[in-house]
């Protein structure tokens, strides 16, 4: 067992204080002959004490939070190792290009992001996940990790508001590096999202295709589109470094030794779509061991100090009061 304030243990002396100190209730008499011998008072008044003492130490112990051993329980399911890659540049808060003729505005790609991807997470209980966003550098959401409310609050925070910077090159090296501190086990992969691209040093390059090699991970690369942007499956000719830079990112992952796939979306409905395909793709036989927190003592404690105190208030309660003289 450990305790997590272990110096809130310092005032377990003050339980003894019932034991010390002598009640001074009751009546006065001048000659105690009088008075017959209580021995069931005598041991009502000790077992109060005795509690009173009792509640005492739970409290102290309880704000010393005792907590017992933690346990590594092994889990197989069906699923993959993976990490989000969000973009969080403020273009995410743009509306999809959606249909010009219809005369509506298309939903925000930032809040259709957040919703699928949640609904992605809630659908694959076995996976292990990780997020990383990234605007003018990688911002840290998660580690990889199996549980959810943490998962689901890195989400949140990669689709809120950020700058106008897109650094895809940081969010991916940063994604690689999460899966340092743990062990493989069927599928990982990365997943970006972005609605840009930005371009890539050679430096920067040669580190992404050493790092996704060397660890055997694949990559989908979800594009959000926005009115006139150029598709990345786009059949034009290009000049040697006048491509569009999402294009040319999408030839640089393609030209690496990995499992790769690239989407598009301009609406949610097709993002959707491009999340359901990965869904597919990803699902293998997972083995990962999961910590189970040891049990907490503290609620304990107190709920035993609770119980005590109601005892010795009904015990109060049958205290006979002197007869007042006629």
């Amino acid at each position: 067992m450990t305790f997590l304030n272990p110096w809130a243990l310092l005032l377990l002396p003050i339980a003894l204080a019932p034991i010390w100190l002598k009640s001074h209730q009751g009546q006065m008499y001048s000659w105690l002959e009088i008075m017959p011998e209580d021995r069931l008072s005598d041991i009502i008044n000790n077992v109060i004490k005795l509690f009173t003492a009792i509640i005492l130490a739970s409290i102290v112990i309880a704000i010393a939070s005792p907590q017992g051993q933690d346990q590594k329980v092994q889990k197989v399911g069906k699923g993959a190792q993976t990490v989000m890659v969000i973009d969080r540049s403020v273009s995410m808060d743009h509306p999809f290009a959606g249909d010009s003729t219809s005369g509506r505005a298309a939903e925000i790609k930032s809040a259709a992001a957040r919703r699928l991807i949640t609904k992605f997470i809630d659908s694959r209980p076995d996976d292990m996940m990780g997020v990383v966003a990234f605007t003018n550098s990688a911002l840290y959401g998660i580690k990889i990790t199996t549980n959810r409310h943490a998962i689901h609050a890195a989400i949140n925070a990669a689709t809120s508001a950020g700058i106008n910077q897109t650094n895809i090159g940081a969010g991916i090296t940063q994604a690689v590096v999460l899966f340092d501190d743990i062990q493989s086990s069927g599928s990982r992969a990365i997943i970006l999202l972005s609605d840009g691209a930005g371009k890539l040093s050679p430096k920067v390059k040669a580190k992404i295709q050493e790092q996704l090699t060397k660890k055997n991970l694949n990559l989908y690369w979800i594009v959000l589109r926005e009115p006139d942007d150029i598709s990345i499956f786009s059949k034009n000719e290009y000049e040697e470094g006048m491509a569009p830079a999402a294009i040319e990112l999408d030839k640089f992952f393609k030209s690496l030794k990995i499992k790769y796939k690239a989407y598009e979306a301009d609406n949610p409905t097709a993002l959707q779509s491009a999340i359901q395909d990965i869904d597919a793709r990803e699902k293998n036989i997972i083995q990962y061991s999961v910590t189970i927190p040891g049990h907490d003592y503290s609620r304990d404690l107190i709920i035993l100090a609770l119980v005590l105190s109601i005892f010795i208030l009904i015990i109060k309660n049958f205290k006979v009061h002197a007869w007042n003289a006629a």
